[in-house]
């Protein structure tokens, strides 16, 4: 077996090359021997690269715990068409490998495609196991319930230390982990944790209440992904507990899961910041025409927001005829304001998204976008005035300096208070996507320089 720590790309290409002409060749002996070579990881890294008909055999002669870690890691859609294709055996194997919050996912992304074949899943679990997919299934995928998994390792404060050490050695092999102990009460509300370092320090004869740990940070099960992962950095958690609205410990939430979740709402993030309307998309697996309707919506908008700078341009004939130089510097302008926008829109959808500033800051956001949008515009205009002289057209300058350092203070201003406004909604701020902020600074940015074009060269209105 290759050491993953050793990240020499041949030797993972020649693992990989065995691995394919094995599959070509339709080897079961090569195969197994093939896979052997590589870690899960290696191969979800490549799992593009093989055919949809070897994707079969692989997770039919991988292991079965080899199996369920790279099957947990597809997409829903190809997990669903796996089940439909994979022998009986192997999907027993699958389900009893994976963990619960994993289990449910499946269960869930078959339902969507099949709500028989759903049902067929379920009745092959114990019905323990199905009572507790079933329940999980309940909660929303993008709330703490939806990614926790019930299967914890809880304690009661009377305990011995040994009596822990023998729980442990009996239901250890079940739980998601054992790093965090979990201290409940007689209704299974938490009262405290402990580390499996705090036990094996401890004298076997010590009490749980002794030693556990009563400030205790936790989660309602129907509380935002993003929040559950904004806290386990902040607090540099492995695992966090979940508890329902009685204070009754209901899960926990790995960090594996976690990642999970920082991927995916990056992943939705970045896609709307760029005005891409699908945040599942997956570029290599997505047709023409789903290409086409992840970004056409945004398009049409922009281009209709597009069409009133038109209309700005044709109000201002007047001006723009009577001073043609000033078309010269119409798009560094809008340039420099649209990039301004995107700049402070982007520092606050971030700053949103961490919990760095809330929607009550907006006026000190304000006060500080201001300056700042001012210091910018007063910065590049001295850098354009040079440039305005050098052109030989000074009877220009002051418009053009002025106009540069008032749309640079609005628009930084625009791109920053928009976020807020949006979050103030209940809406996700990467709604304000940048092409979007562009849009808004070039119509502003038209209006500014045009109104004080007219006002400081004393042209008389279209």
């Amino acid at each position: 077996m290759l050491n993953y720590s050793d990240t020499d790309p041949n030797i993972i290409r020649y693992a990989l090359e065995a691995l394919q002409a094995a599959l070509a060749e339709g080897d079961t002996s090569k195969i197994r021997a093939a896979l052997d070579e590589l870690y899960p990881a290696q191969l979800l890294e490549h799992w593009s690269e093989f055919t949809p008909e070897h994707h079969l055999p692989i997770l039919t002669l991988l292991s079965p715990a080899d199996a369920a870690e790279v099957f947990s890691h597809l997409e829903e859609n190809e997990q669903a068409e796996l089940l439909e294709a994979l022998p009986p055996s192997r999907i027993k194997e699958l389900l009893g490998e994976l963990s619960l919050d994993d289990l449910t996912d499946t269960i869930n992304a078959v339902e969507e495609e099949s709500p028989e074949a759903a049902q067929a899943l379920l009745s092959q679990l114990d019905p323990q196991t199905r009572a507790e997919v079933e329940e999980l299934a309940e909660y929303d995928e993008d709330e703490a319930g939806g990614i926790m998994t019930p299967e914890y390792v809880a304690v009661r404060d009377f305990q011995r230390v040994e009596e822990v050490f023998r729980f442990l050695r009996r239901e250890a092999p079940d739980a998601e982990t054992i790093e965090s102990i979990y201290v409940v009460d007689a209704q299974g509300r938490l009262e405290g944790v402990l580390s499996l370092r705090d036990l094996i320090i401890a004298d076997p004869k010590t009490k749980v209440a002794e030693i556990m740990n009563p400030d205790v940070v936790s989660v309602r099960d129907d509380t935002g992904q993003e929040e559950v992962a904004r806290i386990m950095a902040d607090y540099n958690f492995n695992v966090l507990p979940v508890v329902n609205e009685h204070g009754v410990l209901v899960g926990i939430i790995t960090v594996d899961d976690v990642i999970d979740v920082i991927q995916e709402e990056a992943t939705e993030d970045i896609y709307r910041l760029g005005a891409v309307e699908s945040p599942e998309l997956v570029y290599s697996k997505s047709s023409v025409w789903a290409l086409w309707s992840a970004r056409v919506r945004w398009l049409v908008i922009l281009v209709v927001g597009a069409m009133f700078s038109s209309t700005i341009l044709e109000g201002f004939q007047n001006t723009l005829q009577a001073v043609t130089a000033l078309t010269f510097y119409i798009t560094i302008l809008l340039g420099a304001g649209g990039n301004t926008g995107n700049q402070s829109s982007t520092l606050i959808v971030r700053a949103l998204a961490t919990g760095d500033v809330r929607g009550r800051d907006s006026l000190r956001i304000l006060g500080k976008e201001f300056a700042v949008g001012a210091l910018l515009g007063i910065t590049l205009a001295v850098l354009l005035s040079a440039k305005i002289l050098l052109d030989g057209h000074g009877d220009i300058l002051l418009v053009v300096a002025v106009s540069l350092a008032v749309l640079m203070t609005v628009t930084n201003m625009l791109g920053a208070l928009l976020p807020i406004g949006i979050k103030k909604l209940g809406l996700d701020p990467a709604l304000i996507s940048n092409p979007l902020i562009a849009t808004l600074s070039d119509i502003t940015g038209l209006l500014i320089y045009l109104t004080i074009a007219q006002w400081l060269l004393h042209i008389k209105p279209t």
